[in-house]
Protein backbone atom coordinates (compact mmCIF):
# COMPACT_ATOMS: atom_id res chain seq x y z
CA UNK A 1 0.00 0.00 0.00
CA UNK A 2 1.87 2.94 -0.93
CA UNK A 3 1.09 6.53 0.28
CA UNK A 4 1.23 10.02 -1.42
CA UNK A 5 0.70 12.51 0.91
CA UNK A 6 0.26 16.39 0.21
CA UNK A 7 3.79 17.93 -0.18
CA UNK A 8 4.23 21.31 -0.44
CA UNK A 9 7.48 22.60 -1.91
CA UNK A 10 10.24 24.18 -0.12
CA UNK A 11 10.16 27.94 -0.36
CA UNK A 12 6.35 27.95 -1.10
CA UNK A 13 5.92 28.01 3.02
CA UNK A 14 4.60 31.54 3.13
CA UNK A 15 2.44 31.19 0.17
CA UNK A 16 1.01 28.33 1.41
CA UNK A 17 0.41 30.14 4.47
CA UNK A 18 -0.99 32.80 3.02
CA UNK A 19 -3.97 30.46 0.31
CA UNK A 20 -4.39 28.21 3.58
CA UNK A 21 -5.48 31.50 5.39
CA UNK A 22 -7.08 32.81 2.22
CA UNK A 23 -8.90 29.13 2.10
CA UNK A 24 -10.03 29.35 5.61
CA UNK A 25 -11.33 32.74 5.14
CA UNK A 26 -12.90 32.23 1.85
CA UNK A 27 -14.75 29.20 4.01
CA UNK A 28 -15.87 31.90 6.84
CA UNK A 29 -17.37 33.20 3.49
CA UNK A 30 -14.34 36.12 3.93
CA UNK A 31 -12.08 37.92 1.28
CA UNK A 32 -8.62 37.87 1.21
CA UNK A 33 -8.35 41.95 1.13
CA UNK A 34 -11.06 42.94 3.65
CA UNK A 35 -11.28 42.58 7.22
CA UNK A 36 -12.76 39.54 8.84
CA UNK A 37 -15.39 39.84 11.17
CA UNK A 38 -15.77 37.79 14.49
CA UNK A 39 -17.97 35.41 13.33
CA UNK A 40 -15.45 34.94 10.23
CA UNK A 41 -12.02 35.21 12.35
CA UNK A 42 -14.05 32.44 14.47
CA UNK A 43 -14.60 30.42 11.77
CA UNK A 44 -11.12 30.02 10.06
CA UNK A 45 -10.03 29.57 13.45
CA UNK A 46 -11.91 26.30 13.43
CA UNK A 47 -10.88 25.32 10.41
CA UNK A 48 -6.93 25.61 11.06
CA UNK A 49 -8.24 23.65 14.14
CA UNK A 50 -9.79 20.73 12.45
CA UNK A 51 -6.97 20.69 10.34
CA UNK A 52 -4.55 20.12 13.15
CA UNK A 53 -6.66 17.42 14.55
CA UNK A 54 -7.07 16.02 11.60
CA UNK A 55 -2.87 16.01 11.16
CA UNK A 56 -3.05 14.38 14.95
CA UNK A 57 -5.25 11.77 14.09
CA UNK A 58 -3.61 10.53 10.78
CA UNK A 59 -0.16 10.49 12.49
CA UNK A 60 -1.28 8.51 15.08
CA UNK A 61 -2.93 6.13 12.67
CA UNK A 62 0.20 5.49 10.49
CA UNK A 63 2.12 5.21 13.54
CA UNK A 64 0.17 2.29 14.46
CA UNK A 65 0.35 0.67 10.89
CA UNK A 66 4.22 1.34 11.84
CA UNK A 67 3.93 -0.80 14.98
CA UNK A 68 1.73 -3.55 12.82
CA UNK A 69 4.71 -3.83 10.61
CA UNK A 70 7.39 -4.46 13.23
CA UNK A 71 5.33 -6.65 15.24
CA UNK A 72 5.10 -8.77 11.58
CA UNK A 73 8.76 -8.81 10.84
CA UNK A 74 9.57 -9.49 14.67
CA UNK A 75 7.62 -12.96 14.20
CA UNK A 76 9.14 -13.50 10.56
CA UNK A 77 12.38 -13.71 12.71
CA UNK A 78 11.21 -16.70 14.43
CA UNK A 79 10.56 -18.79 11.31
CA UNK A 80 12.13 -19.84 8.46
CA UNK A 81 12.15 -18.06 4.89
CA UNK A 82 10.67 -20.58 2.90
CA UNK A 83 7.69 -20.76 5.18
CA UNK A 84 4.51 -20.08 3.51
CA UNK A 85 2.65 -17.19 4.45
CA UNK A 86 -0.66 -15.12 2.80
CA UNK A 87 -0.95 -11.32 2.36
CA UNK A 88 -3.36 -9.00 1.08
CA UNK A 89 -2.91 -7.34 -2.05
CA UNK A 90 -5.71 -4.81 -3.38
CA UNK A 91 -8.52 -7.18 -1.73
CA UNK A 92 -7.10 -10.49 -2.73
CA UNK A 93 -5.28 -13.08 -0.28
CA UNK A 94 -2.50 -14.17 -1.92
CA UNK A 95 0.41 -17.01 -0.98
CA UNK A 96 3.97 -16.22 -0.42
CA UNK A 97 6.87 -16.91 1.40
CA UNK A 98 8.34 -15.13 4.05
CA UNK A 99 11.47 -14.66 2.12
CA UNK A 100 9.20 -12.87 -0.42
CA UNK A 101 7.25 -10.98 1.88
CA UNK A 102 9.62 -9.43 4.39
CA UNK A 103 11.39 -7.06 2.32
CA UNK A 104 8.11 -6.07 0.87
CA UNK A 105 6.88 -4.89 4.19
CA UNK A 106 9.92 -3.34 5.70
CA UNK A 107 10.21 -1.02 2.32
CA UNK A 108 5.93 -0.32 3.10
CA UNK A 109 7.03 0.33 6.68
CA UNK A 110 9.96 2.99 5.76
CA UNK A 111 7.15 4.71 3.13
CA UNK A 112 4.67 4.68 6.08
CA UNK A 113 7.48 6.56 8.35
CA UNK A 114 8.19 9.15 5.31
CA UNK A 115 4.73 9.80 5.19
CA UNK A 116 4.62 10.08 8.77
CA UNK A 117 7.36 12.52 9.16
CA UNK A 118 5.91 15.05 6.61
CA UNK A 119 3.03 14.72 8.03
CA UNK A 120 4.54 15.93 11.82
CA UNK A 121 6.49 18.94 9.42
CA UNK A 122 2.97 19.81 8.14
CA UNK A 123 1.04 19.69 11.62
CA UNK A 124 4.17 21.83 12.83
CA UNK A 125 3.34 24.53 9.99
CA UNK A 126 -0.85 24.21 10.77
CA UNK A 127 0.43 24.90 14.40
CA UNK A 128 2.44 27.81 14.00
CA UNK A 129 0.15 29.30 11.40
CA UNK A 130 -2.69 29.04 14.08
CA UNK A 131 -0.13 30.45 16.42
CA UNK A 132 0.18 33.87 14.34
CA UNK A 133 -4.02 33.43 13.74
CA UNK A 134 -3.98 33.96 17.49
CA UNK A 135 -1.47 36.62 18.03
CA UNK A 136 -3.24 38.75 15.10
CA UNK A 137 -6.59 38.51 16.18
CA UNK A 138 -6.55 38.08 19.85
CA UNK A 139 -8.67 34.73 20.61
CA UNK A 140 -8.78 32.75 23.35
CA UNK A 141 -5.84 31.66 25.24
CA UNK A 142 -6.93 28.87 26.93
CA UNK A 143 -7.81 26.70 23.56
CA UNK A 144 -4.35 28.20 22.40
CA UNK A 145 -2.92 25.92 25.27
CA UNK A 146 -5.06 22.66 24.31
CA UNK A 147 -3.64 22.82 20.93
CA UNK A 148 -0.49 23.49 22.02
CA UNK A 149 -0.48 20.20 24.60
CA UNK A 150 -1.65 18.21 21.78
CA UNK A 151 0.93 18.75 19.20
CA UNK A 152 3.30 18.55 22.02
CA UNK A 153 2.25 15.14 23.04
CA UNK A 154 3.10 13.51 19.77
CA UNK A 155 6.80 14.83 19.81
CA UNK A 156 6.94 13.96 23.51
CA UNK A 157 5.54 10.37 22.69
CA UNK A 158 8.58 9.92 20.34
CA UNK A 159 10.98 11.18 22.71
CA UNK A 160 9.97 8.62 25.43
CA UNK A 161 10.60 5.92 23.80
CA UNK A 162 6.72 6.09 22.61
CA UNK A 163 5.00 4.01 19.67
CA UNK A 164 7.02 4.08 16.82
CA UNK A 165 9.68 1.41 16.74
CA UNK A 166 13.29 2.48 14.96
Amino acid sequence: QDFAPHSIPIGETSFCRRAALAGAMAAAGGKPGEEMTPQQVQAAFQQIEKECSTYLNKIAELEQEVNEHSLVLKAFEKVEPERRCFRMVGGVLVERTVAEVSPAIKQNQEKIRQVVKRFEEELKKKTQMRTEFIQKYGLNKGSAAAANSGSQSVSSSKQGGGSVLV
